[in-house]
């Protein structure tokens, strides 16, 4: 995975390329490329601020600084990005991708509490297994147990 200040400059290359093609006049199927590699770093940045990490020589007042200030520019840049197609006259377009962001990431996070429901589900069955492997060891052991002890009184009772 790309740590999140390769990300950030990643998104800021990629958002200076689109800048640069749209003054150039391209259309949006020549800078869609450019697009994809802007909207995956912002993802990444956003995860790794949602996920902060203690960094050496860092205080936690700068380390949510840089964070805070990174999603920022890269979201004011996306605002400038839709403002482009919108004035451009393809609002449709970033319509559609806002449509299909948001299908991808509610189709995520429902396989996400899914696979999550899953795991605890198997924890569970696991757990019952393993109370069933005790339960069935103390109660041969308890059989043996009283076999035993009842082989000793039968043999006690007739010594005497």
């Amino acid at each position: 995975m790309i740590d999140p200040f390769t990300a950030f400059a990643a998104a800021q290359a990629a958002i200076k390329g689109v800048q640069a093609a749209i003054k150039m006049g391209k259309d949006i199927g020549a800078i869609s490329g450019d697009l994809m590699k802007f909207f995956e770093a912002k993802d990444v940045v956003a995860k790794a601020a949602s996920q902060p990490k203690k960094t050496f020589g860092k205080s936690d007042t700068a380390q949510a600084f840089e964070s805070v200030m990174h999603a920022k520019m890269l979201q004011d840049a996306e605002d400038e990005l839709k403002q482009h197609l919108i004035w451009s006259g393809q609002a449709d377009v970033w319509q559609a991708i806002m449509v299909e962001r948001n299908n991808i990431v509610s189709k995520r996070k429902s396989e996400e509490i899914a696979m999550e429901k899953a795991k605890a589900k198997r924890k569970q069955e696991i757990e019952e297994a393993i109370t069933i492997v005790l339960l069935a060891i103390a109660g041969a052991g308890l059989v043996t147990l009283v076999a035993w002890g009842t082989m000793q009184y039968v043999d006690f009772m007739g010594r005497h």
